[in-house]
C-alpha cells in the first residue's frame, strides 16, 4: 500500500508523506512510457496485430474498399474510356486485382515505414505527457492494476529484506 498511499501528500512539519509512485509521477511516467513502447507498443508489433491479429480481416476489407476508390480516381475523367476498351467487368477485375496486389505486398514494404511511423506517432513522449497530467487517483489507476498481481509478493520480499537489514544492523552493532 505504499506503494500508492497516500494518495494526497500529507505534510507533518518538514516531513511529506505520500504514495512511493505519486510521488516520484514525473519519473515513473518517463520509465513507464519508455517500457510500454518498446516492449508492448513498438511499431512492429502494431503492424504485426493489424495485418495478422484477429482483426486482421477489417483491416484487409477496408485497404480493399480504399485501394478500388483510390483506382477509381487515379484513372479519373479516362474511366468512360477504359470500362469502352476493357469492358466493365473487366475494369472491375482490374480493380479487384490491384487491391489483392496492395494487400499482398504490404506485409513487405512495411518494416520500411517503422522508423517513419515511430517518429510521426511519438507515443513514448504522448504517453508521458498525458500520464504526468493525470490526478493522483487517475494515476494510481493506471500503474496499480499491474501491481496487484504481484503485491503479495513484493510486501513478502520487502519483509524479507527487512529482516535481512535488521540481522546486519544486528550483527555490526552487537558484536
Amino acid at each position: 500500500k505504499v506503494i500508492f498511499r497516500p494518495l494526497e501528500p500529507h505534510k507533518f512539519g518538514p516531513i511529506t508523506i505520500h504514495g512511493i509512485f505519486l510521488k516520484r509521477q514525473n519519473e515513473v511516467s518517463e520509465t513507464f512510457a519508455r517500457v510500454n513502447c518498446v516492449e508492448i507498443l513498438h511499431t512492429k508489433a502494431i503492424w504485426e496485430t493489424i495485418l495478422n491479429g484477429p482483426l486482421s480481416s477489417n483491416f484487409y476489407a477496408m485497404l480493399r474498399a480504399h485501394s478500388i476508390v483510390f483506382t477509381e480516381k487515379l484513372v479519373g475523367g479516362m474511366k468512360p474510356f477504359a470500362v469502352t476498351a476493357m469492358g466493365s467487368h473487366r475494369f472491375a477485375e482490374m480493380k479487384e486485382e490491384i487491391a489483392k496486389k496492395i494487400a499482398a505486398n504490404l506485409p513487405s514494404i512495411m518494416p520500411y515505414s517503422y522508423q517513419y511511423t515511430t517518429e510521426a506517432l511519438d507515443m513514448e513522449n504522448t504517453i508521458r505527457e498525458k500520464m504526468q497530467q493525470l490526478t493522483y487517483a487517475e494515476f494510481e489507476g493506471v500503474l496499480h492494476p499491474a501491481f496487484e498481481e504481484d503485491e503479495i509478493l513484493l510486501i513478502f520480499v520487502g519483509g524479507v529484506l527487512g529482516l535481512m537489514a535488521g540481522v546486519v544492523q544486528l550483527l555490526i552493532f552487537y558484536t
